[in-house]
Protein backbone atom coordinates (compact mmCIF):
# COMPACT_ATOMS: atom_id res chain seq x y z
CA UNK A 1 0.00 0.00 0.00
CA UNK A 2 3.21 2.76 0.88
CA UNK A 3 4.85 1.84 -2.09
CA UNK A 4 1.59 2.00 -4.39
CA UNK A 5 0.98 5.35 -2.91
CA UNK A 6 4.43 6.62 -3.86
CA UNK A 7 4.04 5.17 -7.55
CA UNK A 8 6.82 2.64 -6.83
CA UNK A 9 9.23 5.45 -7.24
CA UNK A 10 12.38 5.71 -5.43
CA UNK A 11 12.02 9.25 -3.29
CA UNK A 12 16.06 9.52 -3.84
CA UNK A 13 16.89 8.79 -7.35
CA UNK A 14 13.76 8.41 -9.05
CA UNK A 15 14.55 4.89 -10.18
CA UNK A 16 12.21 1.65 -9.91
CA UNK A 17 11.01 1.85 -5.38
CA UNK A 18 11.06 -1.48 -3.86
CA UNK A 19 11.41 -1.26 -0.28
CA UNK A 20 9.63 0.85 2.64
CA UNK A 21 12.63 2.13 4.43
CA UNK A 22 12.08 3.47 7.92
CA UNK A 23 13.80 7.09 8.21
CA UNK A 24 14.14 6.38 11.67
CA UNK A 25 15.71 2.87 12.13
CA UNK A 26 13.77 0.09 13.65
CA UNK A 27 15.44 -1.06 16.98
CA UNK A 28 14.37 -2.91 19.98
CA UNK A 29 13.79 0.01 21.99
CA UNK A 30 11.04 1.48 19.29
CA UNK A 31 10.07 -1.49 16.92
CA UNK A 32 6.70 -1.27 20.09
CA UNK A 33 6.06 3.18 19.41
CA UNK A 34 3.43 2.89 16.60
CA UNK A 35 4.37 6.65 15.83
CA UNK A 36 8.25 5.10 14.59
CA UNK A 37 7.33 1.76 13.34
CA UNK A 38 4.03 2.15 11.60
CA UNK A 39 3.90 5.47 10.80
CA UNK A 40 3.52 6.42 6.67
CA UNK A 41 5.43 9.51 7.75
CA UNK A 42 8.79 7.76 9.02
CA UNK A 43 8.23 5.22 5.71
CA UNK A 44 10.57 6.18 2.84
CA UNK A 45 9.92 4.33 -1.11
CA UNK A 46 13.77 3.37 -1.87
CA UNK A 47 15.26 1.13 -4.80
CA UNK A 48 16.92 -1.37 -3.62
CA UNK A 49 20.59 0.66 -4.89
CA UNK A 50 19.48 3.39 -2.64
CA UNK A 51 18.42 1.37 0.34
CA UNK A 52 21.67 -0.53 0.60
CA UNK A 53 23.92 2.55 0.54
CA UNK A 54 21.62 4.09 3.53
CA UNK A 55 23.11 0.57 5.35
CA UNK A 56 26.54 0.86 5.27
CA UNK A 57 27.36 2.36 2.12
CA UNK A 58 27.40 0.86 -1.52
CA UNK A 59 30.43 -0.84 -1.26
CA UNK A 60 30.03 -2.23 2.21
CA UNK A 61 27.39 -5.91 1.60
CA UNK A 62 29.99 -6.24 -1.59
CA UNK A 63 33.25 -5.68 0.84
CA UNK A 64 31.79 -8.20 3.05
CA UNK A 65 31.07 -10.65 0.45
CA UNK A 66 27.38 -10.44 -0.27
CA UNK A 67 25.87 -9.23 -3.12
CA UNK A 68 22.08 -9.34 -4.13
CA UNK A 69 20.16 -10.58 -7.51
CA UNK A 70 17.72 -8.94 -9.34
CA UNK A 71 14.99 -9.73 -6.68
CA UNK A 72 17.05 -8.30 -3.80
CA UNK A 73 18.03 -12.11 -2.58
CA UNK A 74 21.79 -12.32 -0.74
CA UNK A 75 24.13 -14.17 -2.48
CA UNK A 76 27.36 -14.98 -0.95
CA UNK A 77 30.48 -14.75 -2.15
CA UNK A 78 33.49 -16.96 -2.07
Amino acid sequence: MFLKSKHYICERCGGAGEVAHHKVYLDRWNVRKPEIALSLDNLECLCLSCHNAEHGGAGAATAAGIVFDANGNVIKQK
